[in-house]
């Protein structure tokens, strides 16, 4: 069957078909626009912002890492034991502190930032008859990210911390000649230009806040160990065996204001 149409009806159905044409060309325009506010909200606009920010924070710089070493006579689940352990060396005159370990508490004598200390303290107990050994404990590792206009602010402050950690690694080995009877005032004196030479020091105060924050820490820091250095004299002067724990008690509360500091980093 064929059909015909007259002129209105093709007129008609020719205005149909225009009409589907504009509709249909009207979706295509609006899911074009969704399409391309979809890609540009969620693909390139997150990859734009994370591209911007690798440019700008692209470079990082690891903070130094303290790390040191204990002397450890025992190792306890229970606090009271450790405790009580401590209080009879204490008894005795001899110097010790307890650290707490995960869940365990460890007894130990001596904290040193250098090994050949530690084990030669360690071999000094065991000649004496206190079994001990030597352990590491690692320090925590943050990195620092910075823009590359700040690099030379960056290298300035890292720079500045070594000086801060090696003046530590004196007070360590101040602390070991201490300990083996081989210390002489010279020594103490010695030691304690290193702190005052920190102290000394100044910084950009342009630079960015978590830097900042760690100079300024470590100052304060550096500060406490020298309002600490007229008792050590003292006690080494009046030879009443008191020194050794100074020394000792003053670096293991360094490294722990060392080790907060770092935590608290943003």
């Amino acid at each position: 069957m064929i059909y015909v149409y007259t002129d209105e009806e093709n007129k008609k159905n020719a205005r149909l078909g225009f009409k589907r044409v504009i509709l249909l060309l009207a979706l295509s325009i609006v899911a074009s626009i969704g399409i391309g506010f979809a890609i540009s909200q969620y693909a390139i606009k997150p990859y734009l912002a994370k591209l911007s920010e690798k440019n700008v924070y692209s470079y990082s710089v690891k903070v130094p890492q303290l790390n040191y070493y204990v002397v450890k006579i025992g190792q306890y689940s229970d606090e009271k034991d450790a405790s009580y352990n401590l209080n009879l060396l204490t008894m005795k005159g001899i110097y010790g502190e307890i650290l707490k370990d995960g869940e365990n508490y460890i007894l130990c004598l001596g904290q040193f930032m250098d090994k050949k200390d530690a084990d030669d303290f360690s071999l000094k107990l065991n000649k004496s008859g206190i079994n001990s050994s030597v352990a590491l404990y690692y320090g925590p590792v943050y990195q620092v990210y910075y823009e590359k206009n700040s690099e030379k602010n960056v290298k300035e402050v890292i720079d500045r911390l070594n000086v801060f950690l090696n003046s530590l690694s004196h007070l360590s080995q101040l602390s070991y000649k201490i300990a083996f009877g081989t210390v002489s005032e010279k020594d103490i004196d010695d030691t304690e230009k290193y702190f005052k030479k920190y102290s000394n020091m100044t910084y950009n105060i342009n630079i960015d806040e978590n830097l900042k924050k760690i100079l300024d820490d470590t100052r304060v820091i550096n500060s406490q160990i020298l309002n600490n250095f007229g008792d050590i004299k003292t006690s080494f002067e009046l030879n009443d065996g008191n020194a050794y724990r100074l020394t000792q008690k003053l670096l293991m509360d360094s490294i722990k204001q060392y080790y907060d500091s770092m935590s608290s980093l943003k």
